[in-house]
């Protein structure tokens, strides 16, 4: 569901680039770009954002608004031949590392979408191989993304292991101790060693999930 929502947002981020520049609102691209930065800056700035029941992170708005804005100031500048087209290189990653990995491709391919018919014209070749490099660095930033989220989530289950370990060894602790206090006159010297060496081992155990 997730991949679904974030691929809908770049498709939708895409589609309205491509129709904006191709309508007479061309010409109001500048008033259009200060009022994304806005949205922007108020959409970055609020932490979750509700609608229907469904929750939108502001990280995912956040893309949607900074791809369609990078997006109108390359064609406010010259288009594919524009000095901020490297911009694009970057936003890969980072739509790689917020959004799923996978959802690199989408935004390859629609950023391959949106500058094709620019791309037919003037400088062929050296249009094809601006876009072209975007689409041979995508493999690369997908790697990069997957491999930080699957530490990130093998972080998380160390962390909740450790969490299970220090509640589960003060468990045992409460338990044993209670014992040696209710039965500490009926209990045998090798009983109440035995309970001592349990107790050191939780200790060791609730110290080694601080670590």
């Amino acid at each position: 569901m997730k991949i679904f929502i974030q691929s809908l947002l770049l498709i939708a981020s895409f589609t309205l680039v491509f129709v904006w520049q191709k309508s007479f609102l061309a010409d109001y691209t500048i008033p259009l770009i200060g009022f994304f930065i806005f949205l922007y800056i108020l959409v970055f700035g609020r932490k979750k954002i509700s609608k229907n029941g469904f929750n939108l992170q502001g990280g995912s708005l956040s893309i949607f608004i900074l791809n369609t804005v990078i997006l109108l100031f390359i064609f406010s500048t010259g288009g594919i031949s524009s000095s901020l087209f490297f911009l694009l290189y970057f936003l890969s990653f980072g739509i790689a590392f917020v959004f799923e990995p996978f959802t690199i491709f989408i935004f390859v391919l629609g950023t391959f979408a949106v500058f094709l018919p620019e791309a037919v014209k003037n400088d062929v070749l050296g249009n094809f191989l601006k876009v072209g490099s975007l689409i041979l660095i995508s493999p690369l930033a997908y790697l990069f993304a997957k491999e930080f989220k699957e530490r990130g989530k093998d972080d998380g289950k160390t962390e909740r292991l450790k969490e299970r370990t220090k509640d589960a060894a003060d468990t045992i602790s409460e338990d044993v101790d209670e014992v040696l206090k209710s039965n500490e006159k009926n209990l045998k010297a090798k009983d109440v060693e035995k309970l001592n060496e349990i107790l050191e081992e939780t200790e060791d155990l609730r110290l080694e999930s601080k670590e």
